[in-house]
């Protein structure tokens, strides 16, 4: 059957935003004489990603991957921190990685109110009111603690480092509920803040939203197939498009 989005045209309307979102200068490119060692950290919205975009890396580039896949289910921003700075075992991981990308759920610092939108639920509702970028601000300030580690642990060696917005999976279901634009404006807010931390740090910024919802942040991701039967996770087509996503940000890095 002819899907009404496929996957080559979700990397095509992305990549000239996501290039233009790209890291900044870079230092050095990576040897690809020699393995890549990539450690991926999220939560449920990164099953599968680490490998699919270990292997798009291994046929571009010629070079061997070797991928430490953390994703977890339920893993929050501030629990994936604790991993950066008390797990010696990770944190020696990440000291030996070429490739790092962290990313995790908002719960604990994020708006208590947008939860109402991270769900499927259709029945009317009230909607967020804490949904601007300085509402965000605290989300900001873990991903920061986060970077940080990552460029003490890295320093002096050229890495490459990726962080990632959020896709909206229910957005039928907010119009619905009739609080789409209050969700839309907090899911725009914690992806403006994601950037900004990202362009502090020279990483670069995936934009699993805009591949998902459209660079207008209105196309419902599940009549694009993306979005598997439970209505919230990614489906494998979701799967290939985040890693193209990463993919095509290129591997350019930043030398702590």
């Amino acid at each position: 059957m002819l899907r009404p989005y496929s996957l080559p045209l979700v990397a095509s309307f992305t990549l000239v935003v996501l290039l233009l979102a790209s890291c900044g200068d870079s230092d050095a490119q990576l040897d690809t004489s020699e393995p890549w060692d990539l450690v991926f950290i999220s939560d449920s919205r990164g099953f599968g990603v680490a490998q699919a975009w270990t292997d798009l890396i291994e046929e571009a580039e010629g070079v061997e991957v070797r991928v430490y896949d953390h994703a977890t289910g339920g893993l929050s921003l501030v629990q994936v921190r604790e991993r950066f700075t008390d797990d010696d075992e990770f944190r020696g991981e990440v000291a030996d990685a070429e490739i790092i990308f962290a990313f995790g759920a908002p719960v604990g610092s994020g708006p208590d109110d947008m939860g109402t939108c991270a769900n499927a639920l259709k029945q009317r509702r009230d909607a967020p009111e804490h949904n601007t970028p300085a509402d965000w601000a605290p989300f900001g300030d873990v991903l920061r603690d986060i970077l940080d580690v990552v460029f003490e642990l890295r320093a002096g060696q050229p890495t490459v480092i990726r962080v990632a917005d959020e896709f909206a999976a229910p957005i039928a279901d907010w119009r619905e509920a009739g609080i789409e634009a209050e969700c839309t404006a907090g899911w725009e807010a914690h992806a403006g803040v994601v950037r900004e931390v990202a362009d502090e740090y020279g990483a670069a910024a995936a934009s699993w939203y805009d591949a998902f919802n459209g660079v207008d942040h209105d196309q419902d991701p599940r009549e694009k197939d993306l979005i598997a039967s439970d209505g919230w996770h990614q489906s494998p087509e979701g799967v290939a498009a985040q890693a193209e996503v990463l993919h095509v940000l290129g591997y350019d890095t930043v030398t702590p």
